[in-house]
């Protein structure tokens, strides 16, 4: 046994230095093509994870799905919804997975001693409101890890808010994420990866058709900066997106000052009530990537 945790100790130092990982890197297309850049800019169902004050700005409930292939054969699972509650507020709830796959188990050179797996589970609920040009949101997750046969549970919260700038199509954005702790497992307990985003979004180019007021063309960029209180590491994000004919968005982003990832691509459709959105996350060399997210989306 402790052969076999000291391989999962190795194993997500490789992957980024996370258990929970997955808390820190997201999930939906979306973010991951635009760098993560997400904290301002999130109205979705996918708010439960980066601010749930965005939950408060989306004009329409959602249902969500979605997948990333990530690093190491490792993989993540994620539905999300947003229902409105009056006018003014709405409510999320969402499950997130993440399977490690099959691990060798060692205590030292030679063949291995058999296999293990990982898992990691977020579930729970998140509430916004909106208040004039605010928005404001809390998050509430129940926490599962297992490795083997030993298992730990824990429960952390979010909170976060939204505001609308005086600039036209500008939005700031700022959340605390994963405050809360983990019973322990085997001698110790996980660390949760506590972490404040803070970022603007801007629209600078945008194009209406005279005749309906629909839009033609616009573009957005995101800002934002992560700071990861457990690593003492600060990221700045950057984010670009181009929407033609409110049909089909193409987006890109980057991350400084990350050991795992490097450029991402992605493209959006919008097919009547259903959304399709991917994206290219390209990892640094030894980790097997790059990576991909696939989002299933139905709004009404």
């Amino acid at each position: 046994m402790l052969g076999m945790l000291a391989l999962f100790a190795a194993w997500p130092a490789a992957a980024q230095e996370g258990g929970f990982a997955f808390l820190r890197n997201g999930i939906n297309a979306e973010a991951g093509a635009m760098g993560d850049t997400q904290v301002s800019w999130s109205r979705d169902a996918f708010s439960t994870f980066w601010n749930p004050a965005g939950l408060a700005a989306a004009e329409r409930n959602t249902a969500s799905l979605s997948y990333y292939a990530w690093v190491l054969g490792t993989g993540s699972y994620a539905a999300a919804s947003r229902l409105g509650v009056g006018e003014n507020a709405a409510v999320g709830l969402f499950v997130t997975a993440m399977e490690s796959g099959d691990l060798e188990a060692r205590s030292g050179p030679g063949e291995p001693e058999g296999f293990f797996s990982v898992q990691f589970v977020s579930s729970g609920a998140s509430y916004g409101r909106r208040f004039g040009p605010f928005r404001a949101g809390v998050t509430a997750k129940y926490l599962l890890e297992r490795i083997y046969t030993n298992s730990s549970r824990g429960y952390a919260f979010d909170v976060g808010v939204q505001a609308d700038l005086p600039v036209r199509g500008a939005q700031f954005g700022a959340a605390l994420q994963n405050i809360g702790k983990m019973s322990r497992l085997a001698s110790e307990a996980t660390q949760l990866p506590r972490a404040l985003r803070v970022g603007v979004s801007v629209h600078p180019f945008h194009v209406r058709l005279q005749e309906d007021d629909a839009t033609l063309a616009q573009l957005f960029v995101t800002l934002e900066a992560s700071r990861f209180i457990e690593m003492e590491r600060t990221k700045l994000h950057v984010g670009l997106g181009a929407e033609v004919f409110e049909m089909v968005t193409l987006r890109g982003g980057y991350i400084t000052n990350d050991d795992l990832r490097g450029p991402s691509f992605g493209i959006g459709l919008a097919l009547d009530k259903a959304l399709v959105d991917y994206a290219y996350v390209a990892f640094e060399s030894g980790y097997q990537g790059p990576g991909h997210i696939m989002t299933l989306t139905y709004q009404w």
